[in-house]
């Protein structure tokens, strides 16, 4: 849901797409990543790649600016 706004906020400030699309890749294939990880259950690298998930929503904010 965070996501959604964030995409949508770059959207309406008319934000860098270059940096949108760079930020929009690192969450996306960060979030398949964390399936396959939450499936073998690894609980310390699930919380690095949410992490990465984050800072791809971080880069679109910051391309906001």
């Amino acid at each position: 849901m965070f996501f959604s706004a964030v995409v949508l906020l770059a959207y309406a400030l008319k934000a860098p797409d270059e940096r949108v699309a760079l930020g929009a890749s690192v969450f996306f294939w960060a979030r398949v990543v964390y399936v396959f990880v939450y499936l073998a259950g690894i609980p310390v690298l699930r919380t690095a790649v949410w992490a990465v998930a984050v800072a791809g929503m971080g880069i679109i904010a910051a391309a906001s600016w």
